[in-house]
């Protein structure tokens, strides 16, 4: 399905994980009061959504962060500003998490990493680890990477890296709903189609992976025709208006207003039948 692409104009500018950062931008146009630091801006994003030159994959850091082992633990490493990482959901405001960092071909056959070595994150200075450690290793066959997985504060992640806090401000700040108005935001956080649940199209992405290794949804646009009719999310999410429903293992399903009574139960059906078919 190709959407239209179109719109010049500053909103939810942010980079892919896989990117180099060091085409971070100055301000982060994806945060959710960016529109408040330009009235100009503010009026032109409200009626023209545009795509960033790199979406973003994950969450990344605000300002600095530590990683611990456990919540309030021993620190593993820390990292510095806009580091990409990926969080599970956040639990008494400590978010589990995951970060790969670059590693060398002897480091991948002896992964025993030391305090204090400087870590880099797809090239770029990314931190310092604070103790040895053993650390799973991987490659695909271009680079190899180890990952640490820890614990950080909620005030350690960037809010508008968030995908579920991105829709909602992107749904306040735009009033369209059509395929078209909701493209930049697809384009963005990278989202992939889904056309099994015909004549459905979803734009998901998926869990992070850290509690299961086979993650399922995490959030996805559902359309019909060319027209956005809801929200499926495994995790929290503010959206004003609209009409939650509950579906199998433990999505929900917020269905925009005006949607007809038929096509939310037609939905409701073929989702909770195709999902609880998947491994």
């Amino acid at each position: 399905m190709y959407l239209n692409k179109y719109l010049s104009c500053l909103t939810l500018a942010v980079l892919l994980v896989s990117c180099n950062l060091d085409n971070k931008p100055g301000k982060y146009d994806n945060e959710e009061n960016v529109a408040k630091n330009n009235k100009k801006n503010a009026t032109e994003t409200a009626t023209k959504p545009a795509r960033s030159k790199a979406p973003i994959v994950g969450e990344r850091i605000n300002g600095a962060a530590t990683i611990l082992n456990n919540p309030g633990g021993e620190p593993l490493v820390t990292l510095v500003d806009y580091i990409p990482l990926r969080c599970a959901p956040v639990k008494k405001d400590w978010y589990p998490v995951s970060v790969d960092f670059d590693i060398t071909k002897d480091e991948f056959s002896k992964p025993l990493f030391h305090k204090g070595r400087k870590i880099k994150v797809n090239g770029v200075d990314a931190g310092v680890l604070q103790r040895d450690i053993k650390l799973p290793v991987a490659t695909n066959g271009e680079k190899m990477w180890a990952t640490i997985n820890g614990y950080t504060q909620k005030k350690s992640i960037r809010n508008g890296t968030i995908i579920e806090s991105a829709l909602s401000s992107y749904l306040k700040q735009h009033t369209g709903r059509s395929a078209a108005d909701m493209e930049p935001f697809i384009h963005n956080f990278k989202l992939e189609e889904e056309t099994t649940l015909k004549p459905y199209v979803l734009y998901f992405n998926y869990e992070s992976g850290i509690d299961d290794p086979s993650p399922l949804y995490r959030l996805a646009l559902v359309f019909q025709g060319k027209q956005l009719i809801g929200v499926l999310h495994s995790r929290p999410i503010q959206l004003d208006g609209g009409t939650p429903r509950r579906l199998q293992r433990g999505f929900t399903v917020n269905y925009l207003n005006g949607i007809d009574k038929s096509l939310k139960e037609d939905f409701a059906v073929k989702f909770n039948k195709f999902i609880l078919s998947v491994d």
